[in-house]
């Protein structure tokens, strides 16, 4: 058994080699082809190079510089510009997995299975993460090098399928046929906003006109991964006549809520859900370039005076009937008559978020904390607020025991929470569902169970 390193570059790459939204070339094309050998999923990693424009004239003074108003989401950093994340077979197209809001996802997966210390470490140079606006501003956006030398990224596309143990079959006899990996790009009007905030209710500091012809470029940007030679006992796993190969897969819905009775309810059609979570935004933050549009804030009642509205009571529901909690979540903030501003997190409801991802009492890196999940200094000019932002958001797991997970195909899956959002301010809610697909294949094609 041997390894094999390749080096993909993109299939509708453009003739000089940069690919940006605004110049429309929305979406970047890689193909892994058809092999009889075995895809490394973690090796894959998405490279190139990064840099924010603030119009097309192509000069030195095209560069963001310290006394403009260009930000983006340094919690994020090179993820911010990923849209969406679809992985398909090569031959037939049929989806193997589709994450929407993408950028969104890593808004919330990214702090709770890294730490401070990864962030301001190799993610700092593997994916441009910063730990606060104010560095990555100076460090990314302002680079006085980006005209000659635009910052370089290397970054794995965290995902079900990729971050999975076992190794992916890429034949077209028993395998998945080749890979058609698709990255579509974020709009830049939602990547790029106006001000280093400081806060998640700071706006911009002068006029977001300046901003009007910014936008970010990809350039020389390649796709780099590892594939093995299988072994007799790999390809006994795989016969032509017929194999199966699993992996998690995460599934994504949109909403948006504008009550203090607040029920959102999906049809999920999946059979092995492991655990759900979401993350809140208000509706008017996104592609407003006044306001970072990857925050994952708790709701909201004025934006101008930093009301909150915190979430009183959370019933996570199969068919009407609650699970998995069998009880109505109670928070801390119910109790609390005469401020919310008094009242720290919900240790359970941050619990139940975190444990979403992995299991609670394994997860050994995280940056969840009073300080960037609170609800006590929600205000730009408050210096108790972290940096980082705000790391808000809700879930809960389905099955930590026997990794089955639980069938909702043929019912739904629904969240009722009575909050204190009372004003007319509409949020946006992002739900993502991580659940177990089996890929069944042969030498005629494949079919993916949900």
């Amino acid at each position: 058994m041997s390894n094999h390193n390749l080096e993909i570059t993109p299939s509708n790459v453009l003739s000089n080699g940069k690919i940006s939204f605004r110049n429309g070339n929305p979406i970047i094309s890689f193909i892994i082809g058809e092999q009889d050998k075995l895809l490394i999923g973690r090796s894959v990693r998405l490279a190139g190079k990064f840099r924010l424009k603030m119009n097309e004239t192509g000069t030195y003074e095209d560069r963001a510089k310290a006394n403009d108003l260009a930000q983006a989401a340094a919690k994020l950093g090179v993820y911010g510009a990923i849209d969406q994340l679809v992985i398909k077979s090569q031959q037939s197209h049929q989806v193997i997995e589709h994450i929407k809001y993408y950028n969104r996802f890593m808004a919330s997966y990214l702090p709770q299975s890294v730490s401070t210390c990864d962030q301001t470490s190799h993610l700092s140079e593997s994916a441009l993460v910063m730990p606060n606006a104010n560095l990555f501003k100076q460090s990314v956006l302002d680079n006085p090098t980006q005209t000659q030398s635009p910052n370089s990224f290397c970054v794995p596309l965290s995902c079900g399928l990729l971050n999975g143990t076992a190794n992916i079959p890429l034949s077209s006899n028993w395998g998945l046929k080749g890979l058609l990996i698709e990255i579509h790009l974020a709009p830049d009007t939602n990547f790029i906003f106006a001000g280093v905030q400081q806060g998640p209710l700071a706006q911009a500091e002068g006029s977001t006109s300046t901003l009007v012809d910014s936008f970010y470029e990809l350039s020389d940007v390649k796709l780099v991964c590892e594939t093995i030679d299988p072994t007799p006992e790999q390809l006994r796993a795989f016969p032509t006549s017929g194999g199966t190969f699993e992996y998690n897969s995460i599934s994504t819905y949109f909403t948006s809520i504008n009550s203090s009775n607040a029920i959102i309810n999906f049809n999920l059609g999946l059979k092995r859900v492991m655990g759900v979570f979401m993350n809140f935004i208000p509706s008017e933050f996104l592609n407003n370039l006044s306001f970072d549009g990857f925050q994952t804030t708790p709701l909201i009642n004025n934006l101008g005076a930093g009301e909150l509205a915190p979430i009183k009571q959370i019933v996570f529901t199969k068919g009407g009937v609650r699970l998995p909690l069998m009880y109505n979540l109670d928070t801390n903030a119910r109790s609390d008559t005469a401020t919310y501003k008094s009242v720290i997190a919900d240790p359970e409801v941050t619990r139940g978020f975190m444990g979403s991802f992995v299991p609670f009492m394994k997860n050994h890196k995280t940056q969840q904390s009073p300080i960037t999940n609170n609800r006590v200094a929600f205000d730009s000019n408050t210096e108790d607020f972290a940096d980082g932002g705000s790391f808000f958001g809700v879930g809960t797991t389905f099955d930590n025991i026997s990794g089955e997970g639980v069938d909702f195909r043929n019912e739904n899956f629904g969240v009722q929470m009575e909050t204190a959002l009372t004003a007319d301010n509409p949020h946006s809610a992002f739900l993502y569902v991580r659940s177990k697909q089996t890929l069944v294949m042969n030498a005629n094609g494949l079919q993916v169970i949900q």
